[in-house]
């Protein structure tokens, strides 16, 4: 997870530097990281806190809770003692005030089965909203509520995350070559954590 973080951070950091994001608007945007409660969620919770550490202005969002013993309670952990981790009902405070942020999307990966519901299916509403009106999206392995087999969105169209970019562990997902996924995908970028020769030769996984 420590790896994702670092090579998602570098990508969005690199790109926050830049004339696109950064310096046309005069200061950097806020990062809001929407973070669920398994794996995904651990990674958005890292890449917040590596980010932090290059001095972005990075805050993670608990869309929904980890479970005590999880990998992703223990990102969640580290960025806490940060000071980095708000809850949900705090979203609107912490956007607010803020003249540009930029999403990471980090609600769900390729364990999601069913259509999201209740707080998660508000937040990828909420992620959509903000990407309509041009704000920046990175999706964390696949955009949330899109089955990562089929490409398909587990419930309707309107409740799949609509990224500009994703960040994707070790190679593309087999749904990615679908062309309903195409809507949500965006820039699709290879994340490279040391995955198995076969799968890199392959670029699929399944």
């Amino acid at each position: 997870m420590t790896h994702a973080a670092v090579e998602c951070a570098a990508i969005i950091r690199r790109e926050l530097q830049g004339d696109s994001l950064g310096n046309s608007f005069g200061n950097s945007p806020r990062v809001v990281a929407l973070c669920g409660s398994g794996n995904n969620g651990a990674d958005g919770y890292a890449i917040v806190r590596t980010l932090h550490s290059h001095g972005i202005d990075a805050v993670a969002i608990e869309v929904a809770q980890c479970r005590p013993e999880s990998d992703a309670n223990i990102m969640r952990e580290s960025a806490h003692r940060m000071g980095l981790v708000h809850p949900w009902s705090n979203l609107a405070r912490i956007v607010d005030m803020q003249n540009r942020i930029v999403i990471v999307d980090a609600i769900f990966g390729t364990g999601l089965s069913r259509a999201p519901t209740g707080p998660t299916l508000d937040a990828i509403h909420w992620i959509n909203t903000h990407a309509s009106k041009g704000t920046q999206v990175y999706a964390i392995d696949l955009p949330s509520g899109m089955d990562c087999d089929s490409g398909k969105a587990l419930g309707v169209e309107a409740d799949v995350v609509i990224a500009n970019r994703t960040l994707t562990m070790v190679a593309k997902k087999s749904g990615f070559a679908a062309q309903s996924a195409h809507l949500y995908l965006g820039k699709i970028t290879e994340i490279p954590i040391g995955g198995p020769r076969i799968t890199r030769q392959s670029q699929i996984v399944e």
